[in-house]
């Protein structure tokens, strides 16, 4: 042991006796070593608590306390339970040994004391204690970089796991789209068409946020996925949402997502459309009936790229580019309050207007063999052509469901169908039920209101406008024979062949108030 590390070392020198005192002492501080002393046991336990030395020589015969209870009171002192204790004897029978060790001594010297004996048990005691102590040091450091290590362990296996739940939404999601064939092509050759194509082209390499505008059936979806895959996102995913198509309670954890237990039967943390659509192209359709609180919430995330899930108070960060459709005026509805003002201006950074069918009629005959084609592969049936007069009764017809409305009349004839040429051979009456901007409708209404808008269009009415008022007129009849009743067997729905819920729609849409169908 240096010199230095001994003068940091302190015996605590026990004995009643004044002349071993005095040679411990001498020998002790000749050595380097600080020494203090009691007489007593009382005493030497007052000073080892106040200050507790690295090792302690200690008589075993004292008055009063003797060394054995005096070693038994350290022992049980946590600051002193691990401090060397040399026990000082003139006795040498076993009995007084196995006492010591019993009382919790590490070593005995007998007297009178040899010199060389003592210092080397001191030194062997001294330097042991400070190896245990730097062994406790080294195992309590591991132990804190085990524990520390065990969080980052967790942590990481907790993002595990939330990557792992991301995925497979992720691909249930991807399944969905592949089975709904959302990569068909825009087929068409119209003007009007292709000035929207052009428009695409143009803001799809953008991160520009685009609202597509078009009444319902025209394919604003379509247009979205084309936007996505021209972009510099096309390897990232194109996520969509109908937002007509979810309730006002779900809809918020539908877009964030939300975190196990953030209300009654959340039971599993579920990713939102905006997080998997991170690094891509998120589509909200319909973006007109989402509630205007989760509108302030959308422009945030807008604003921002950031939002919390449902539940949760972790901010996630995403980058997203945005496309919103709607079937409706959204300046006329931020007019009246029904769609908030900057909303509407944040999304309509780049609008693009789809045209209906009848605006372009040139590309019917190619739509209809386009769908005739996929529903042959469908069906696996042989379809080579249309007949003439199926092709100029769908080319003439107005099509108040647009494109969908041609597929489903096309889809249907292909089923009928049972040679290689496609036929239809039944009266196209308006649009299919729910489809805007006519409503279905009795049949003798569907006569008189086609008659009607051929009178308007005669007289320089726009078209779009007579099918509106006529339409709203209709409804308004229909409501006043069931007295305001929209569900049940006589309720308008049923009469206008509608879902209750599109019926209301739709009645909210016109701006049908409740007296204009009931007296007061």
């Amino acid at each position: 042991m240096s010199a230095s590390s001994k003068s940091a070392a302190s015996i605590l020198v026990v004995d009643d006796t004044p002349a071993n005192l005095g040679v411990l002492i001498e020998t002790l501080s000749q050595a380097g070593y600080t020494v203090r002393v009691a007489t007593d046991g009382a005493s030497a336990l007052e000073q080892a608590q106040y200050a507790p030395p690295c090792l302690v020589l200690m008589d075993a015969m004292m008055p009063g306390m003797d060394g054995f209870e005096t070693t038994r009171r350290m022992r049980s002192t946590a600051t002193l339970a691990q401090t060397p204790v040399i026990f000082m004897t003139a006795l040498s029978e076993g009995q007084d040994k196995v006492r010591a060790f019993a009382a919790g001594a590490n070593d005995y010297v007998t007297k009178p004391f040899q010199q060389e004996e003592v210092l080397a048990r001191i030194q062997t005691h001294i330097a042991r204690r400070a190896l245990e102590q730097e062994l406790e040091r080294t195992n309590a450091q591991l132990e804190s970089r085990v524990v520390a290590r065990t969080a980052e362990l967790t942590a990481a296996l907790a993002e595990v796991e939330a990557l792992k739940i991301q995925l497979q939404q992720e691909n249930q999601y991807l399944k969905r789209e592949i089975s709904e064939h959302l990569s068909d092509a825009i087929v068409g050759r119209s003007p009007a068409l292709q000035h929207a194509l052009a428009q695409v082209s143009l803001v799809a390499p953008t991160d520009a946020t685009v609202l597509i505008r078009g009444e319902t059936g025209t394919g604003k979806e379509l247009i979205a996925r084309a936007l996505h895959d021209k972009s510099a996102r096309h390897e990232g995913p194109m996520v969509r949402l109908n937002c007509s198509a979810i309730s006002a309670g779900l809809v918020e954890s539908e877009l964030f997502g939300h975190v196990k237990g953030a209300f009654t039967g959340a039971h599993d943390r579920r990713v939102g459309r905006f997080e998997l659509a991170n690094n891509g192209t998120l589509f909200l359709d319909e973006v007109s009936e989402l509630p205007l609180d989760t509108q302030a919430k959308l422009l945030r995330v807008l604003q921002e790229r950031e939002f919390e899930p449902v539940g949760s108070s972790k901010t996630l960060k995403v980058n997203v580019r945005v496309v919103a459709a709607s079937n409706r005026d959204l300046a006329a509805d931020s007019r009246h309050g029904r769609f908030r003002a900057d909303l509407y201006y944040r999304l309509n950074v780049f609008p693009i207007d789809l045209p209906s069918l009848r605006e372009r009629r040139d590309d019917i005959p190619l739509l209809a063999t386009h769908f005739m084609q996929r529903s042959a592969r469908k069906l696996g049936k042989r379809l080579d052509r249309i007949d003439t007069a199926s092709m100029q009764r769908l080319t003439a017809h107005s099509w108040p469901g647009n494109i969908r409305d041609l597929q489903n009349v096309i889809e249907r004839a292909a089923i009928l169908a049972d040679g290689p040429e496609l036929v239809v051979n039944w009266e196209l009456g308006p649009a299919a039920p729910g489809s805007a901007p006519v409503v279905g409708s009795l049949d003798a209404a569907a006569d008189a209101d086609t008659s009607a808008i051929q009178q308007n269009g005669a007289e320089g009415e726009p078209p779009s406008l007579a099918l509106q008022a006529l339409e709203r007129k209709h409804i308004i009849d229909v409501l006043k024979k069931t007295r305001g009743v929209i569900e049940g067997p006589q309720g308008a729905a049923k009469l206008l062949r509608l879902k209750p819920s599109t019926a209301r729609f739709r009645i909210r849409k016109l701006g049908i108030e409740r007296q204009e169908y009931l007296p007061g």
